[in-house]
């Protein structure tokens, strides 16, 4: 039984064999063995590594759903080296020549067998692989796939094309990040089996979708657009993901793989409306934030620009509550991606009601009205009006994204408005007694200006609810019917009529109840189908929600007029094919309505069901906690139910697609329904499983668990699927799976074998069985299905009774289940879960290894059902049938005479019967995982290049950049460059450097400071003195050096520095006191000297940063030398005697000054100085001396400054005397 083990601990080893033989032949796995050849009895094995291989005649995979495989290496050419050189800069003149070798390779990896949807991921040496800048190129396994074209190549025309096997072909793959080796390649791949004659999946049937998220400001641009929050540190906004692509490009990909015959895409974007009052209602384009840094590129739709947009509200954290429109350039990017990569494109403009207070928070536009609901009310016409002809009015809106798509090519469908069901039947006065629709005037009047933009080649409609696009009944007791939709049907701009077709299929609920006679579960095909023209809303109604609860269905009928389709919202086919007559106070008007029979195509511009509970009972709603309108559909337990999505949509587009139930019209070439543009709901252009997993990025992320999304749900595969291709694979091909529900993320079968180990883990695992009925092999899930009652005449008595029953031996019941799985979560890498029944006395364990993927939280329901399962299925019943009784057939449950609990009978020989304990309810599995945790996103941003014109002692110009995550960069400028290996440490002043004293500590006064990246650390007075600690403070003079002994972090990235030594062979500018907010710069690291040639100073000089292949745009600035700076004098002083002045001073040096022998080096090329004579603001005299004195004849001298010249630069600082009066 495939890897299935039982252990018993402290049990002799033989009846630890015979417990896991018994096991192994319980229940299902009986009935498995006898219907299957049963000669290789190993089935797959769970696999801790993913290890690339490469030997000949090793076994292909064969996989199901997504499953991550390592694969086999099939075809490799040699090694391809690249050499290059480039000179090493050392200071002027160059350097030596450095010589650098890359190397690449182009090999294939093998997949597995059978024809695959595709590749999400990639991950190399066990980490996700970028694929942006990759060659590669994926062969699904296809019968006719050709050669790849490098193989080719290189080895010759006749080579294998690999027919039948999924393969990757990596062209000139760089080897260099993995150590000039071939790196150990994996990859998710997602594969559903052929359907063997069966119904089309899901996968194949879907033609058109609907592209979310309709709003966020970069969601559809296909370059990706960065945003700064701070300096250094650069977030791409459209690129969540691990390929190194755009979000939308990712997503595309993902949608060409998965929805093959997918040609058609409907593109969201949204404005939102600020009342659902009409007359009063703004509509406007909207933005996340104000204060966002795109250095690349600025939002924009229309006129508006960030600073004058709406801004959308936000929760109590500061999120916003929807993403913001997106922006004019992006929408045209994604328009041409659509169109280059062969989709049909419609343009769909979309109204988000952004009302965060009152009694309907973010309510649904379909319940846009009037202030007063009076019919004919004088004042509907006016805010009718208003609300399409106001400044911020909907034809604003809507004309908007007419010129867009005109900018943007074409499009070949425009909806020019969806579902507003409140506006459209507002009624105006009555004309000729007749009700009139202010709205759908407008709407025309619209349509016929949209025409003069798009052209006569687009299609163009409006998208009505399905409760509105029939006709609008008032329920005011008038008998009114009104074909209120018609004018603009029947408008010669108006291409097709659009449906939102979120039409209910179902009426399950739990327990008994009426539909159950159709169909052994809501998931059958045929139940869900038999009710598109049949069932609520076409054959009944429910008057109530208390007539809905009792199932009180009141029939639809039409008393005199005969024509009960008037009344049917899904009677798509009789409102098509008939004329229309309104009818007034129950009548019908003479004339018919503009519409005429069969003139246009409808489009079901929206279908979906989500995936929740009985989803199909009223597909049309959804669950968002912050919305008014969310809800669960009738009689939902509010389970997450991604099964019944997908028969749902199976059913409904399977129905239209043949041609039995899609009539051809008479009036244009083309059936009734066009079924290239039954567009579900929805696709998304953040890929999965980035969305839903980056919750930190998109906060919609939860509503996708049981929301209308396909994104992240394709791929799951039927249990019966599954079923049916390995019975297919074994010969067995006259099977019925049709009472076989469940859904499976993934299962691998690493290698050729039968059919009976390959089911039986499967079905110890999902809990199903089966039969031969009729010489039909059927299988079913445990636990659902009719019971019958037998009663006593019903069996033949023996001699203990009518009734034989057997209870397990204490001694073998179950107290642990283990179960080792492939976990969806966790990327793929083994799980385990286990559940204990600690009443239990034995230590009998059973222990699975399954290669099936799933999810940590569906491993863990499993576990809890394993235990209950086996105990009940261990106890079991014998009986004999009367002849009366002929209708008993394997699977059937049972109750039985003075007999409590419901049981299966599991084998039937003759008339003797043997029966099981039935489980309680069928297992639970008809959804698919939970994203786990999504990997960091690397995203190699431009560093940010920083000159620092400090002064000595520093030696040349200091360069740093702002880098997060911080990667080596390359600093370059006039010709020079330097490696730099730390972050620059820029931070600001939090408070101000108060006054003090230069060149020793000032114990008094201290500064705080905010700078990230932690590191700053007391110090010692010593260790200062021999320069830790330093910082670069930008003063109104210039860059100023200080240090500080006393370092405290007291807030994140909050620092309160104390004993602070200023001036410390810097001028100590900041001894005046520097205000809060100013620059400071930690240099203790990230900071490096360029050795910039003096001939440069007072040039405007470019500086740039390259790092982790991106290079920064160029940073301009002075160069001023500011290191080549003499220091002001010292010790200045003034003597009179006999009328002359005599000035002296002590020079200072910026070279070695620190020795206290002899005299400090000069430091220049000569000793000069300037000398200024002030009386007050007056300048009395200048002279230019070569010694550190000067006599002065002038009189009324009230100070003096002085300063050293240098030849590179000029004069240095000034130093200031102020003269003693006589």
């Amino acid at each position: 039984m495939s890897t299935l083990a039982v252990t018993a601990v402290n049990i002799a080893a033989n009846t630890a064999t015979q417990a896991a033989t018994a096991f192994a032949l319980s229940t299902a796995n009986r009935a498995i063995s006898n219907v299957f050849d049963n000669r290789v009895f190993e089935g797959p094995k769970l696999e801790s590594l993913h290890v690339q291989t490469s030997r000949d005649g090793a076994p292909m995979s064969r996989i199901y759903g997504r499953v991550r495989l390592a694969g086999q290496v099939i075809w490799a050419s040699r090694l391809r080296e690249i050499r290059t050189e480039e000179e090493v800069q050392s200071g002027k003149g160059g350097g030596p020549v450095q010589t650098n070798y890359s190397y690449f390779m182009n090999f294939a990896i093998g997949l597995c067998e059978g024809e695959i949807l595709g590749v999400d991921r990639l991950w190399a040496n066990g980490e996700p692989l970028a694929t942006a800048g990759l060659t590669f190129r994926v062969y699904k396994g296809t019968a006719d796939q050709m050669p790849d074209p490098i193989i080719s190549a290189i080895e010759g025309e006749n080579v294998p094309a690999f027919r039948n096997t999924a393969y990757i072909v990596f062209e000139d793959f760089p080897l260099d990040g993995f150590g000039a080796r071939l790196p150990q390649i994996n990859a998710e791949v997602i594969r559903v089996p052929p359907s063997h004659g069966q119904a089309a999946k899901l996968e194949s049937l879907v033609k058109s979708v609907n592209l979310l998220p309709g709003s966020g400001e970069f969601a559809y641009a296909a370059q990706t657009v960065e945003e700064t929050p701070e300096p250094g540190v650069t977030r791409p906004i459209n690129m969540n993901n691990l390929s190194g692509q755009a979000d939308i490009l990712l997503a595309l990909d993902q949608l060409e793989d998965q929805l093959p015959k997918c040609r058609h895409v409907s593109i969201i974007t949204a404005w939102f409306g600020t009342d659902l009052r009409c007359g009063t209602c703004e509509i406007r384009p909207g933005v996340e934030c104000r204060d966002r840094i795109i250095p690349n590129g600025q939002w924009q739709v229309g006129t508006d620009r960030r600073g004058q947009a709406y801004l959308v509200s936000s929760d109590v954290e500061g999120r916003p509550h929807f993403g913001g429109t997106p922006s004019d350039t992006s929408l045209k990017q994604a328009i041409s991606a659509l169109k280059q990569r062969g989709f049909a494109v419609t343009l769909y403009p979309f109204l988000l009601m952004d009302i965060p207070d009152g009694p309907t928070p973010f309510p649904w536009r379909g319940r846009i009205g009037s202030r007063d609901g009076t019919e004919g009310h004088a004042g509907i016409t006016d805010q009718v009006e208003q609300f399409f002809d106001g400044a911020n009015g909907y034809r604003h809106f809507i004309l908007h994204y007419a010129k867009l798509a005109q900018a943007a090519g074409g499009v070949d469908g425009f909806i020019l408005g969806s579902e507003m069901r409140g506006l459209t039947t507002l009624r105006g006065p009555r004309v000729a007694g007749k009700s009139t629709y202010p709205a759908v005037s407008k709407f025309v009047s619209l349509a016929s200006e949209l025409r003069n933009f798009l052209g006569s080649q687009t299609t163009l409609t409006y998208a009505a609810d399905w409760s509105e696009y029939f006709g609008h009944h008032p329920q005011d007791g008038s008998g009114d019917v009104s074909f209120h939709l018609d004018p603009l049907w029947a408008s010669p701009d108006i291409s097709a009529v659009g449906i939102d077709a979120y039409f209910p299929l179902s009426d399950w609920r739990g327990g008994a109840h009426l539909d159950e006679d159709f169909a052994e579960s809501v998931y059958s095909v045929a139940y869900l189908q038999s009710q598109i023209e049949g069932g609520e809303g076409y054959d009944y109604f429910y008057a109530s929600q208390s007539d809905r609860g009792a199932q009180n269905r009141t029939p639809i009928t039409d008393g005199g007029e005969g024509k009960p389709w008037v009344f049917r919202y899904k009677d798509v086919r009789n409102w098509w094919s008939e004329p229309h007559y309104d009818r007034v106070g129950g009548a019908e008007v003479a004339e018919p309505t503009a519409w005429q029979p069969q003139s246009k195509p409808i489009l079901f511009t929206e279908i979906g069901c989500p995936a929740v509970h009985f989803g199909a009972n009223q597909p049309n709603v959804f669950f968002d906690a912050k919305s008014s309108e969310s809800q669960l559909p009738y009689f939902s337990n509010g389970g997450r139910d991604d099964l019944i999505q997908r028969r749902y949509l199976e059913a409904l587009i399977s129905y239209w697609d043949d041609p039995a139930n899609n009539p051809i019209s008479t009036e244009y070439a083309g059936r009734m329904v066009e079924t290239g543009q039954m567009s579900v709901w929805a696709w998304d252009a953040r890929p999965f499983p980035d969305f839903p997993a980056r919750e930190d990025v998109w906060s919609d992320g939860t509503n996708w668990q049981r929301g209308h999304w396909l994104s992240g749900r394709l791929g799951l595969v039927p249990l019966a699927d599954i079923v049916r291709d390995i019975a297919a694979q074994s010969g067995l091909i006259n099977i019925d799976t049709s009472e076989l529900n469940g859904l499976v993320q993934g299962y691998h079968l690493d290698r050729p074998m039968s059919a009976r180990a390959a089911l039986s883990i499967l079905s110890e695992l999902y809990s199903f069985s089966l039969a031969e009925r009729a010489g039909t092999v059927s299988f079913f899930s445990l636990g659902q299905g009719a019971v019958q009652a037998l009663i006593a005449d019903d069996l033949i008595p023996d001699s203990q009774g009518p009734i034989t029953r057997h209870y397990p031996d204490p001694q073998e019941i179950l107290r642990d289940v283990r179960l080792h799985f492939i976990d969806s979560g966790a990327d793929y890498q083994l799980g385990l879960a286990s559940a204990r029944d600690r009443a239990s006395e034995t230590e009998r364990v059973l222990d699975i290894q399954a290669p099936v993927v799933m999810d940590k939280s569906f491993a863990n329901y499993l576990c809890d059902t394993l235990l209950p399962r086996f105990e009940r299925q261990s106890e079991s019943v014998r009986f004999s049938l009367s002849p009366q009784k002929v209708s008993a057939e394997v699977g059937d449950h049972i109750t039985l005479p003075e007999t409590e609990g419901v049981w299966r009978i599991d084998t039937l020989d003759g008339r003797n019967v043997q029966a099981r304990r039935a489980l309680q309810a069928p297992l639970l599995a008809n959804s698919g995982g939970t994203p786990g945790e999504a990997a960091p996103v690397f995203y190699p941003g431009a560093p940010v290049p920083i000159a620092l014109d400090l002064p000595a002692p520093f030696t040349g110009l200091a360069v740093g950049a702002l880098y997060d995550p911080f990667r080596e960069t390359v600093i370059e400028s006039a010709g020079q460059r330097t490696e730099l290996f730390q972050p620059l440490r820029l931070g600001a002043l939090l408070t101000d450097i108060p006054p003090g004293p230069t060149a020793y500590f000032d114990r008094a006064s201290g500064f705080e400071v905010l700078m990230a990246g932690g590191g700053l650390s007391r110090k010692s007075e010593e260790a200062v003195l021999a320069g830790a600690n330093r910082f670069a403070v930008e003063t109104q003079n210039g860059w100023d050096i200080l240090q500080a002994a006393d370092i405290t972090l007291i807030g994140p990235n909050h620092y309160r520095c104390d004993t602070v030594l200023r001036g410390v062979g810097s001028e100590g500018f900041s001894r005046n006191g520097v205000a809060s907010g100013a620059r400071i710069v930690w240099l203790d690291g990230g900071v490096n000297m360029l050795a910039v040639n003096p001939d440069y100073i007072g040039e405007t000089l470019s500086l740039t940063a390259l790092a982790a292949g991106r290079q920064s745009e160029p940073s301009e600035f002075v160069y001023k030398g500011s290191h080549l700076k003499p220091l002001s004098p010292v010790q200045l002083n003034a003597k009179r005697d006999d009328g002359t002045l005599l000035l002296t001073w002590i020079r200072r040096s910026r070279l070695e000054a620190d020795s206290w022998q002899g005299e400090v080096p000069l430091g220049e090329t000569q000793e000069r100085y300037l000398v200024r004579l002030w009386n007050g603001e007056t300048l009395v005299e200048v002279a230019e001396v070569s010694q550190p004195a000067f006599h002065s004849m002038a009189a009324d001298v009230t100070h003096f400054d002085v300063a050293q010249g240098s030849d590179l630069v000029g004069w240095g600082t000034f130093a200031k005397f102020i003269i003693s009066a006589p």
